[in-house]
């Protein structure tokens, strides 16, 4: 492609920098002449014949059919002095390839809402009959918590039985294919969800799955291995997402999920039940320590109260049953958060913080606040929830919710 020189101009956008590039086209950021408007310009950096030229007209014509928030929007495609291009959005923001090259090991909840974002566009495409065939990270763009599914290339109509192929081999990225689709058997949806099962191990690990020293290993890997253990390598992870990630790479496409939908259900699931799990522990920990620190200060208040005549414990007592109050009110509303139940949230998050605000030094402060700011950032009171995660941060500056949600008020 070295010897392709960029074109400075191409149906009515303004060619900038290049943002990227494959075997075949090379990606530009662009502005439209006439309306101003951003966008990426994918330009076929071959002649526009034969079967490139076939590719790159359906991945148009595939991407701007799916109407779908994690597809990415596709604005137009033509052919211009001699050259094919796409002009798509442009996505302020990395792909996953890049983010976790530089922050992998991914947080499991940010894995999880990447998984249930990418499995919903890939729902889009199956059930119009259609399989992506390169999930991967690369292929996933990101703009602060959304993800876009990109490069519909090489997928294929898996009733009709259409799409590219190339002689003595497959199309699709080594890492990330499935037996089926290496062997060059029929595929279906259940190829994309062992791609992007593999995806979510190398979110997770920071390595795909089956990574070897040649792509020769790689594929002999998928076809012989055994499906990797994550917790072998990340024993902090819970049992479930191991689960899920091992029957979502299953050898056998019958012993996969059946749809990508299905995978994001399960993984979810078992990351929100491992989330709760310590959510008890955490609570029932700093259950006891409130428990130990109200007997001693009603201990510390009795004797006050033997020392000095006319004065009584009741003011200790009372204290001890607010906070107490407020401990459960932030439970509950985190609660009604995990469920999406937004006012409800910030009824009983209010409440909690009233009682926990003077609580200097008391764990559930930090909490009180986050719970706080979420419910009001999650129903777009923003600037009203700012100042809450503030105080969270300062609480809990390592909590990577509290900084996510931060970063989302700021935003909006």
């Amino acid at each position: 492609m070295g010897e392709t020189r960029a074109p400075a101009a191409l149906g009515g956008y303004v060619l900038g920098e290049e943002i990227g590039s494959g075997a075949s086209s090379v990606v530009y950021a662009a502005t439209h002449e006439r309306l101003g408007r951003r966008a990426a310009v994918k330009v076929l950096a071959l002649p526009p014949r034969g079967a490139w030229r076939e590719r790159f007209l359906r991945e148009s014509q595939i991407a701007a059919s799916l109407d779908h928030p994690n597809v990415i929007p596709v604005y137009e495609a033509g052919e211009d002095a001699d050259r094919m291009f796409i002009a798509m959005r442009y996505v302020e923001g990395d792909d996953l390839g890049a983010l976790i090259a530089r922050e992998a090991p991914l947080p499991l909840p940010r894995v999880v809402r990447i998984v249930g974002q990418i499995a919903g566009a890939l729902g889009a495409a199956h059930a119009r009959g259609l399989v992506h065939r390169d999930v991967k990270p690369e292929n996933v763009l990101l703009e602060g918590d959304h993800a876009y599914l990109s490069d519909f290339g090489v997928a294929k109509d898996a009733a009709a039985g259409l799409g590219l192929t190339r002689t003595g081999g497959f199309l699709g990225s080594v890492e990330y294919s499935a037996p089926e689709q290496i062997e060059g058997r029929d595929i279906d949806a259940r190829a994309d969800v062992y791609a992007l099962a593999c995806v979510a191990y190398e979110c997770l690990t920071g390595t795909p799955p089956f990574h070897r020293a040649t792509e020769v290993a790689i594929l002999h890997a998928h076809l012989n291995d055994m499906t990797p253990d994550i917790r072998a390598v990340r024993g902090d992870l819970p049992v479930g997402v191991a689960d899920a990630l091992k029957r979502a790479m299953a050898r056998k496409p019958d012993d996969r999920f059946a749809t990508a939908e299905e995978f994001a259900r399960a993984f979810e699931r078992a990351a929100r039940s491992a989330r709760r799990q310590a959510h008890v522990v955490r609570h029932r920990v700093v259950l006891v320590a409130a428990l130990v620190a109200a007997a001693l200060a009603g201990g510390i208040a009795l004797g006050l109260a033997l020392a000095s005549p006319g004065r009584g414990p009741t003011t200790t007592r009372v204290r001890t049953v607010r906070v107490a109050d407020g401990h459960a009110l932030s439970d509950a509303a985190s609660a009604q958060l995990s469920v999406k139940n937004y006012a409800r949230a910030l009824a009983y998050a209010q409440r909690a913080y009233a009682e926990l605000r003077n609580a200097v030094g008391d764990p559930y402060l930090g909490y009180a606040s986050y719970n706080l700011g979420a419910a009001l950032t999650r129903l777009g009171r923003c600037s009203d929830a700012v100042p809450y995660l503030e105080q969270a941060k300062r609480l809990e500056p390592h909590t990577r919710s509290v900084v996510t949600m931060l970063a989302l008020a700021r935003r909006c």
